[in-house]
């Protein structure tokens, strides 16, 4: 009895031990998804150094040529190398070299926070007094400053401190010290100095500054208003990025033997030089006392070295976690709340789209309110309760005390005892198998109501939509000529713009449209759909046209939202007419694909561009803010745009085709394209852009992103990315259609846009590993959009269900993504379900979507996983060749649902006929 009693209690430690674990994974989980993880833990090691090192006593030095123990035993000589007595070894006075640097940790991170923090005191107040109320000093400031932009801090530090702190000199230590740190804080506030006042001098050139001071801001409300919220996540970086620097130059200037406090007046050596050790015994000055032992007893200066490379660690982890938050790169679990930032959000991302993962859920909007019950309540809190204790393994613990409990009324039986069990066993028996019971009467509930959703489907607005080709295969490309200046101040472009154009409707037309995609943005738009893409602090903008004609006569014309209608006398089929007008447009400032910040301007979908005629009629759909509402013919474009000399003129012609001249401030940029969807143009800030170029067999490659070393690494990372899906999706497509690919950074949040030859990418693309994932997006998309168009609007699923197969294909044979569970199948099959019994089908029409998640989960589900049972069904050989096909047949063209259904029934044969019928119309499903 006492044998089986212990091997219960035995268990139950080893349970109680398992919880333990399990509680501790749970508290690192927490800190590793909280939002300042890397700078609460960071600074919180940073104080426990610092609490260690201060009480932490000096030992004494000792005389005695060896060392013994307690007992009396040999243990080494001075130095003695390390072992288990004296972990990193000790020094010639026969100190651990453990206590020598745990007492030196104090007067390091003491030095380097505060003189770290009087730098930013000082240089942000300078800085801020300057750049607000008196601009006039800083040409002063600057010329007192301009001698340490060129001389090495490390120079200037040797320089004045090598007079006073080199060599005894009748200095008391705080008296040296106090010059040193002077002389710190002179050499890093240049740097402080200018790196604000840049900083405040670029936010107070934004329009929304401007507005401020027109409407009567005062100096000290820009400040606390504009100024402030935008700059005080980068003084936290620049914090850390001081004192990385400050640790590198105590350091330095420790192996050049000047100590912080000075030497002291007793030498160590005068062989190979005469050497002094630090007064102090700072961290960077014993290493540079110990440094001509560097042969003989390495450990010395190995062991300083070692502990200032982990707070180094410490501080660089800090800096990163700040560059993250500043870059949007947030936590898994709170991802899913900003899925805008995520490159599997993709229903967001205009032309560069990505897919959504089959059994990903986005927020749904319900049209109706579903009522709650107070059982309801109950029942849902006894499933949480019952999750905790499967979570947390309480119910194991529970289920042990219950035994001990047991136990021990076996052996002393007494009616109250019994009671007292009665009570906890009846809670953890109600508890486990209602909740379990619910679960399972849920589950069966659910799988219910998707049979009879299927079933009740109602039928499809549009009829024999899979038989005809409603896209036109004979086009006339429209020449566009623009004349444009950008103007910096304002943030606004104005133009000239003349269109040749040719009536291809094979009818007489009085009416004649362009899409002024801008004027979205002109009013305040409402939904969770567009906030995501207008961002946290949106500025509206907006087309204006004046001095329209039409073959040389004034014209009338009228603007309705994103339409321009112009009228047309006696345009008759295969006639040509010359379109002439002035426009101004007023860029906004939001996420969207043209928009601007301090760094760039990108423009995509900017220039007012033809609608397309065909056999609908005019194509005059809205900007929607998911999916691709973009539906354009080839056109061909000359281009002439004037800007301040300060920016880098890119487009997405090939670099060769560009006229660039300088012309005094401004430059003048000049470029024609041929048989293109559409014109992008960037201007990048020389000061906050680098280019790196890579050659991809006959593709050249180039990455405009900002000059530091993330972004630098995340180019070879983005590079090698494009380079490897290029190669894949020529599997599927053929050749990569262009010569020239430019991926440019856009900024932090901004959508992603792939437009022929360019792609528009986001900052946080450059942040981590997501962005190489969302390269191969982008380069999908060359060949799907960009050689091969479609009908956006009236046919989504025709490229986008392909784009996101191909993608998550390419994903999961580099490792990305994982299986979905058969709970992950269900939820999706339920969902699916839920959203064609509202009438949305795989087949619908842009406007027939409520919302972005039920778009995702139709298009980017439910049509991968159509190509995914198709490519089973006929397999792979087939798979491609219809897709080559479809490519070859439709490059320049747009293509229709018709013209892709042909290209896999005639690759497929027999096998896929009806079979996007059973897909796309789920009423016809038997």
């Amino acid at each position: 009895m006492r044998m089986l009693f212990t091997s219960k209690l035995v268990r139950l430690a080893r349970n109680i031990f398992k919880n333990l674990i399990a509680m501790f994974v749970f508290v690192f989980k927490y800190i590793y998804n909280l939002k300042h993880r890397n700078m609460i833990v960071g600074f919180a090691l940073l104080f426990i150094f610092f609490l260690m090192s201060w009480n932490t006593e000096l030992e004494p030095e000792s005389a005695e040529p060896l060392i013994f123990d307690e007992n009396g035993k040999f243990v080494a000589a001075p130095p003695a190398p390390p072992s288990s007595v004296f972990p990193l070894g000790t020094d010639l006075g026969a100190r651990s070299m453990v206590n020598l640097v745990l007492f030196g940790i104090k007067y390091t991170l003491g030095a380097v926070i505060g003189i770290t923090l009087a730098r930013l005191i000082l240089g942000g107040i300078l800085a801020l007094l300057t750049a607000i109320w008196i601009p006039g000093f800083k040409r002063y400031f600057s010329a007192f400053f301009w001698p340490f932009r060129y001389i090495p801090a490390l120079l200037a530090g040797i320089i004045l401190m090598l007079p006073i702190a080199a060599t005894p000199q009748g200095y008391s230590a705080k008296v040296i010290l106090e010059y040193q740190v002077l002389v710190l804080i002179l050499i890093g506030l240049p740097g402080v100095f200018n790196f604000i006042t840049d900083m405040v001098e670029e936010i107070k050139k934004e329009p929304f500054v401007l507005s401020s001071k027109l409407m009567g801001g005062g100096k000290l409300h820009i400040l606390v208003k504009h100024v402030w919220p935008n700059i005080k996540s980068h003084f936290l970086l620049l914090t850390a990025q001081q004192m990385l620097q400050l640790l590198q130059l105590l350091t330095f200037l420790g192996i050049f033997a000047i100590y912080l406090g000075g030497p002291h007046p007793t030498a160590i050596t005068d062989t190979p030089r005469l050497i002094y050790r630090s007064i102090s015994n700072e961290l960077a000055g014993m290493t540079g006392q110990n440094y001509w032992l560097i042969r003989r007893a390495p450990w010395m200066a190995y062991s300083p070295i070692l502990i200032i490379t982990v707070i180094a660690l410490i501080i660089n982890w800090i800096k990163r976690g700040i560059e993250d938050q500043i870059a949007g790169v947030i936590p898994v679990k709170q991802k899913s709340a900003q899925a805008a930032r995520s490159v599997f959000n993709t229903s967001l991302m205009r032309e560069s789209k990505s897919f959504v993962l089959v059994g990903s859920q986005h927020e749904t909007v319900m049209d109706y309110k579903i009522k709650i019950y107070f059982s309801d309540i109950i029942r849902n809190k006894l499933i949480t309760l019952r999750r905790y204790f499967l979570k947390f393994r309480v119910y194991e613990a529970f289920e042990k005390l219950l035994l001990k409990m047991t136990s021990f009324i076996v052996r002393k039986p007494k009616p109250v005892h019994t009671a007292l069990l009665s009570l906890p066993f009846i809670l953890w028996a109600g508890v486990y198998g209602y909740a379990r019971y619910q679960e399972y009467a849920d589950s069966t509930k659910e799988q219910t109501a998707k049979q009879t959703s299927v079933q009740v489907s109602s039928k499809l607005d549009r009829k024999e939509i899979y038989h005809s080709d409603f896209t036109n295969k004979d086009v006339f490309p429209t020449d566009y000529t623009a004349y444009m200046t950008y103007n910096e101040a304002e943030g606004s472009l104005q133009g000239t713009l003349n269109v040749t154009t040719t009536n291809t409707t094979g009818k007489e037309q009085d009416r004649l449209y362009f899409h002024l995609y801008p004027n979205q943005f002109q009013e305040p738009l409402e939904g969770i759909d567009w906030e995501m893409i207008l961002g946290p602090s949106p500025e509206p903008g907006w087309v204006e046209i004046e001095d329209l004609y039409v073959n040389g006569k004034k014209t009338d014309f009228k603007v309705d939202k994103t339409i321009l209608e112009i009228e047309m006398a006696n345009w008759s089929d295969k006639q040509k007419a010359e379109v002439a007008f002035t426009f101004h447009l007023k860029l906004p400032n939001n996420y969207s694909n043209t928009s601007m910040d301090y760094a760039a301007v990108w423009l995509g979908n900017f220039l007012p561009t033809q609608a397309v005629y065909d056999k609908n009629g005019w194509n005059l759909d809205p900007f929607t803010p998911f999916g691709n509402p973009f539906y354009r013919e080839i056109a061909n474009y000359d281009i002439t745009m004037t800007a301040p000399a300060k920016y880098e003129i890119v487009s997405n012609a090939p670099e060769s085709s560009a006229k660039i001249e300088a012309q005094g401030d401004t430059v003048k940029y000049t470029v024609k394209l041929e048989n293109v969807r559409d014109l992008s143009l960037v201007l990048l800030d020389k000061q906050y852009y680098s280019r790196e170029i890579f050659m991809t067999d006959d593709t050249m490659i180039n990455i405009w992103s900002r000059p530091t070393t993330d972004d630098q690494e995340a180019a070879q990372r983005n590079n090698m990315a494009a380079g490897q899906s290029m190669k894949y999706f020529e599997e599927y497509f053929g050749t990569y259609p262009y010569k020239e690919l430019d991926i440019i950074r856009t900024a932090e949040s901004s959508q992603q846009m792939s437009y022929q030859g360019m792609i528009f990418t986001p900052g946080y693309n450059f942040t981590n590993h997501l962005g190489s994932i969302s390269m191969a997006d982008a380069v999908l998309r060359q060949w799907l959009s960009g050689a091969v168009g479609s009908n956006g609007y009236k046919e989504p699923w025709v490229n986008e269900s392909i784009t996101s197969y191909l993608l998550k294909k390419f994903m999961a044979e580099r490792g990305y993504g994982s299986s979905k569970s058969a709970d992950q199948i269900a939820q999706m099959q339920t969902e699916i379900a839920r959203i064609e019994a509202e009438g949305q089908y795989l087949s619908s029409p842009l406007e027939k979507f409520k919302n972005m998640n039920d778009y995702s989960v139709l298009i980017n589900g439910k049509g991968a996983d159509m190509y995914d049972e198709l490519e089973k069904l006929i397999g792979t050989g087939k798979f491609k060749k219809a897709l080559k096909e479809y490519a070859k047949e439709n490059t320049n063209k747009n293509a229709s649902g018709y013209d892709l259904i042909n290209a896999f029934e005639a690759a497929g044969g027999v096998e896929t006929s009806g079979y996007f019928e059973n897909w796309l119309q789920p009423d016809k499903k038997e």
